[in-house]
């Protein structure tokens, strides 16, 4: 059901597109076909499961596009059966728009059975949307797709969703040329649909998006039942070069840029490096004695030290010199050693030398990971499985002789949401067999059985456009995966990579998103880290010149929580917007941390929200107060002054720059600089939640509250409940 505020939304959200004829291609379509379509004589009618459908035999369906579909608004909507042979092992086409090179809408399926959507205007304008779960779909299932573009926010825009769940929404320039025709089941005379297809409509207009349909929403607060502790998640920062703390006044700065920063994760500390830092490693004497010089690694951690923070050793990469290193990849030398007991000497030496400048008890409690993403082939590690599981087994011994009851672990894992999926190394994801070994495998070093192994992390991205839904996943696969095995089954998960890292265009975003989005976004995500038990998430960059995020100032409300009592929390709704609550209780006080998030940044859907929160201490009489703190699109961003700022100064937005990414020279270029530091106060300034109320007097009565708000598009709210004293006069809300 639709309601009229949703209605008048989405009429406003496609003003401007034509209404054009539809037509639905089905077992009856063969019996009498369209004016101007052309079947071929492959296509039959079949049934399955007492359901009629269509299979492609030797070719598609063609059908002329003039009353049907157009550039500048259309949609797919198809439902369909895959084939038997799953996942595909060549390229087939469910449709087709596209007469020349480069300039086609398409929806197909990319071997191995990834599906994909491109609505592209021109070589240098391609657009896609990517459904790498659909390589996990079961050989001959059934699915509903449905891919629309039209104009949306005063954009094109494209979107793709499939069995009712939105996957992706992107921008695109506007097709200037529209075809003559479309083909269903082939790509003109190829790559043909292998499965069957029991419907396949074709609208002009685009089809509707839940996701962006406003709605209520009702949210229950028990203050009297607690589910677990708010923990600080958040304290862990990764840094992949570490000299710099051997000067302290760089290490101070860090107190403004990660200003929630307590340990460091030093990353690519060991050498191997395509810039020749932390060369520590010098050879093999004639004796067989490695050589090393540890002073420089040693004032690397004394300046952490010395600064206030712990660090984390990340022991990659193996020395260059160490390995039959035929190339440096992305992130230096990747190789395994040539000798793994020369690196099980030099580990030894290296926590050797840790221990003599730091002592034991220091030391110890430390936590240490063997290396970086070891199936991302071969960006962190060029070896193959087997290569790794004997690496990991040298380095866990090589540690625990120096520290027995040593915190070690392997390194993070990709995204295990994405198994199966068509990641970017190309290869199988085996990360999670690391657990198998280290739990019954045969230990390469000692020969026992098992490795040591304290913790599990993996990394996972977020984009804007794209839902969070595979960050349960993936917690979700380690957890079960560890549960396998009873000593494993309580260690600690963590996500050890984690950032906003493309824009809605796709764009690689560095230093993350700074809008409201960013902000809702992590609010969304701590959520989920609270419910599912995720230990530590580690950070990258929280600012801007200085200048907080908005998905910072969030830290800055969860850190408002830590140490409470975490509260029960139930919301329902009538959206599909990902919009609820973390609670606590700290002390005599309540906070509820409200959110408001949804995939897409445009455009900005608010939601009316119902918080009601009950507490047995809320008697009538009972004096009670409210404060609050809001970050929406108004309050708590400075990203869209600096765009203005940066127009008005003349510096225009680089080619295929990304948008509102924390790095702002790659929007405009090192000027940027100059605007920055120019206005830098007023920025400062912007970035900070708004104070909306101030001990605002509370009417309270039957042990609850009731407070109705709306929440903006992609905001967050910090509501602090105080008890006062007996007999203050109360105000209504």
């Amino acid at each position: 059901m639709v309601r009229s505020g949703q209605m008048v939304l989405l009429v406003g959200i496609l003003s401007g597109v034509s209404a054009l004829a539809d037509v639905t291609v089905d077992a009856p379509f063969l019996v009498a076909p369209s004016e101007g379509a052309h079947v071929s004589p492959g296509v039959k009618p079949v049934e399955v499961d007492g359901r009629a459908a269509l299979t492609f035999g030797d070719g598609g369906i063609t059908l002329p596009m003039a009353g049907h579909l157009s550039a500048g608004a259309g949609g797919v909507d198809v439902v369909c059966r895959l084939p038997e042979a799953w996942p595909s092992t060549e390229r087939s086409t469910l449709f087709h728009v596209g007469e020349q090179t480069h300039v086609h809408v398409t929806l197909f399926f990319r071997a191995p059975g990834q599906l994909v959507f491109v609505y592209k205007a021109g070589e240098e304008y391609y657009a896609s949307i990517s459904h790498p779960g659909s390589r996990l779909w079961t050989p001959g299932s059934r699915h509903r797709i449905e891919a629309s573009w039209g104009p949306l926010d005063g954009r094109q825009q494209f979107w793709l969703r499939c069995d009712g769940t939105l996957i992706a929404m992107r921008s695109a320039r506007l097709i200037e040329t529209w075809p003559r025709q479309c083909y269903i089941g082939s790509q003109r005379s190829m790559r043909r649909w292998r499965g069957l297809v029991e419907r396949m409509r074709l609208t002009s207009t685009p089809l509707p998006i839940p996701e962006l349909e406003p709605g209520e929403r009702e949210i229950r607060v028990d203050a009297d039942r607690t589910v677990g502790t708010c923990h600080n998640f958040w304290s862990v920062s990764n840094f992949t070069s570490e000299d710099m703390f051997a000067d302290p006044a760089k290490a101070k700065r860090y107190r403004t840029s990660h200003s929630f920063m307590r340990y460091v994760n030093c990353v690519r500390l060991l050498g191997g490096r395509e810039d020749g830092k932390n060369q520590w490693f010098k050879g093999v004497s004639a004796d067989g004695t490695i050589q090393c010089d540890f002073s420089g690694l040693i004032g690397y951690l004394r300046g952490m030290l010395d600064a206030g923070y712990v660090p984390r050793i990340v022991l990659d990469n193996v020395p260059t010199a160490m390995s039959d290193a035929k190339e440096l990849h992305t992130y230096g030398n990747t190789y395994p050693p040539k000798d793994p007991e020369v690196w099980h000497a030099f580990i030894s030496a290296a926590v050797r030398a840790m221990v003599d400048a730091f002592g034991d008890e220091t030391v110890s409690g430390w936590r240490f990971r063997v290396g970086t993403e070891p199936d991302l082939y071969p960006g962190h590690w060029a070896g193959t499985k087997e290569d790794y599981l004997v690496h990991y087994d040298y380095t866990v011994d090589a540690v625990t002789g120096v520290i027995p009851d040593a915190d070690i672990g392997p390194g993070n894992i990709l995204n295990p949401a994405r198994i199966g999926a068509n990641n970017v190394s190309k290869r199988k994801q085996w990360g999670l067999e690391i657990v198998d070994h280290a739990a019954n495998g045969t230990n390469r070093c000692t020969g026992a059985t098992g490795t040591r192994l304290c913790y599990l992390q993996c990394s996972w991205y977020g984009q804007v456009g794209v839902a969070i839904d595979t960050f349960d996943l993936a917690v979700t696969r380690m957890r079960d995966r560890l549960a396998r095995y009873p000593q494993f089954e309580k260690l600690p998960v963590d996500v050890a990579e984690f950032a906003i890292l493309r824009d809605d265009a796709n764009q690689r975003l560095w230093c993350g998103d700074i809008t409201e989005w960013g902000a809702s976004w992590y609010a969304a995500i701590a959520e989920r880290v609270y419910e599912l038990g995720v230990d530590q998430v580690h950070e990258w960059a929280q600012t801007t010149a200085g200048i907080k995020h908005p998905r910072a100032l969030v830290i800055g409300m969860l850190e408002e929580l830590v140490g409470g009592d975490r509260l029960a929390v139930e919301a329902t709704g009538t959206s599909a917007a990902r919009c609820g609550a973390i609670a606590c209780r700290k002390g005599e006080d309540l906070y509820v941390l409200l959110f408001n998030h949804r995939a897409m940044r445009r455009p900005s859907v608010p939601e009316q929200v119902r918080l009601a929160l009950g507490d047995l201490r809320m008697d009538v009489g009972a004096a009670w107060t409210v404060s609050e703190w809001l970050i929406d699109e108004e309050h708590g961003v400075f990203a869209y002054e600096l765009y203005r700022d940066c127009e008005a100064a003349g510096l225009k937005a680089l080619p295929k720059s990304p948008l509102f990414g924390g790095n702002v020279r790659l929007r405009f270029g090192p000027k940027v600089g100059t605007v920055l530091w120019k206005h830098r106060k007023k920025y400062l300034a912007l970035a900070r939640p708004k104070q909306v109320r101030q001990a605002e007097a509370l009417s309270v009565a039957h042990g609850k509250v009731m407070v109705d708000l709306t929440m903006p598009g992609h905001s967050v709210r910090l509501l602090k409940f105080s008890p006062g004293k007996e007999g203050q006069e109360q105000g209504h809300e």
